[in-house]
């Protein structure tokens, strides 16, 4: 049985679809998605919609999480903005999904075994692994959008990277893994496919997504064409900072604002006039 394998698509319809076009993920006979199908990009009803058309198993990643209580007080923010937008997109959908599947000794996850917002980092993996149930013996997660490959003790855990917010070094390319499983035996292979990282631009401005959240959908755009490791976080981190010098709040809009004249950004230009000019080039 061939498996396709794919993580944090993050609402880009055209990263999902030029995997789903290889010869690779055409030869597979179903799919499993690690989480984070939703959020950052302008798609995610589109996504997942694709994906349940291909009967793909969903797993609960820290963004559908959000998205199941989006009236809650703490969205309330300027912060939060993306989450409010895409939880008007995705209305009428139910997004409480698995956390784990279990299938023989392989365990697919999105963080860790019942923790989808638990980000771990490599060193942290054997200990990981040590922890996992009998007769396991794959781990397959996500989450962090950097791919690793460990073993530790007999057990190994594989994360294939980020389809739609890749952050390994290669921009506008989309990271996906195909598990064949033949009685006991299991063959782990990674695959890249570059895709037009244009149409994943556009569909923030055409969407409106860019104007709801335009700060944050600038840094998912660097990310789109950079790989940057953790580039949303860098820009959440900087207002933080921006915010407490200037005795505001995490979520108050001016200190988004303040934040944006003051972030290293490779265009001089606020992020409204970065999207005004992406509109007009695109």
């Amino acid at each position: 049985m061939r498996t396709l394998i794919v993580s944090d698509i993050h609402g880009n319809l055209p990263a999902l679809e030029a995997v789903l076009a290889t010869a690779e993920a055409q030869a597979c006979d179903g799919i499993v998605s690690l989480g984070d199908h939703v959020s950052f990009c302008a798609q995610s009803r589109e996504v997942h919609q694709r994906l349940a058309s291909l009967g793909a198993v969903m797993l609960l990643g820290n963004h559908e999480e959000r998205l199941t209580r989006p009236a809650d007080s703490e969205f309330d923010a300027y912060n939060w903005a993306p989450v409010r937008w895409t939880a008007a997109q995705m209305a009428g959908i139910d997004l409480r999904l698995p956390t784990d599947l279990r299938r023989d000794g392989v365990l697919f996850t999105h963080g860790t075994p019942g923790a989808p917002y638990h980000l771990v980092q490599p060193p942290e993996l054997p200990a990981v692994l040590e922890t996992l149930p009998e007769g396991v013996t794959l781990l397959l997660s996500g989450h962090n959008h950097h791919q690793w490959d460990v073993t530790h003790g007999g057990r190994r855990a594989f994360n294939p990277g980020s389809v739609g917010m890749a952050e390994d070094g290669v921009g506008a390319a989309a990271p996906f893994a195909v598990l064949e499983t033949d009685g006991g035996a299991m063959r782990l292979t990674r695959h890249l496919v570059p895709y037009d990282v244009r149409r994943t631009l556009r569909a923030f401005i055409d969407t409106g997504m860019c104007k709801a959240a335009p700060e944050i959908c600038r840094a998912c755009a660097r990310v789109l064409l950079t790989a940057e490791y953790q580039g949303v976080l860098k820009l959440m981190r900087h207002v933080q900072r921006v915010a407490a010098e200037n005795g505001l709040s995490f979520g108050d809009e001016a200190a988004w604002k303040l934040a944006d004249r003051s972030y290293p950004w490779a265009e001089k230009m606020t992020s409204g006039e970065y999207w005004s000019h992406m509109e007009e080039s695109l």
